[in-house]
């Protein structure tokens, strides 16, 4: 009896999260939310759902995944400035006007 009070159906998962029962489905299949399946119907424990639900709740767009930038250097957090070859922005505009150049030529 426990443990059938530990497993949630797709639906009371989808109501949990607040989304589609489809999308519950498409995160079961994808193996982002773990769960089993019993007679055809996917069930999930409900300690699964509670921790998938709260990492799903942090900060998912880009500018939020940053971070705060640096005082010093407050574009070190953008990706492709500052980092790693051919980042500098001036070197690819001059490269890219000496190809113009060059096709006109």
């Amino acid at each position: 009896m426990e443990n059938e009070q530990a497993l949630l159906s797709v639906g009371d998962a989808a109501r949990r999260l607040e989304r589609s029962t489809e999308q519950v489905r498409r995160y079961l299949r994808e193996g982002r939310l773990k769960g089993q399946r019993i007679g055809g119907q996917w069930f999930i424990e409900r300690a699964t759902l509670d921790h998938f639900a709260a990492a799903t709740r942090t900060p998912q767009t880009f500018v939020q995944r940053l971070g705060k930038a640096s005082a010093v250097h407050p574009l070190n957090d953008v990706i492709g400035i500052g980092k790693g070859a051919g980042s500098n922005i001036g070197e690819g505009k001059l490269a890219y006007r000496l190809a113009a150049a060059r096709r006109r030529a």
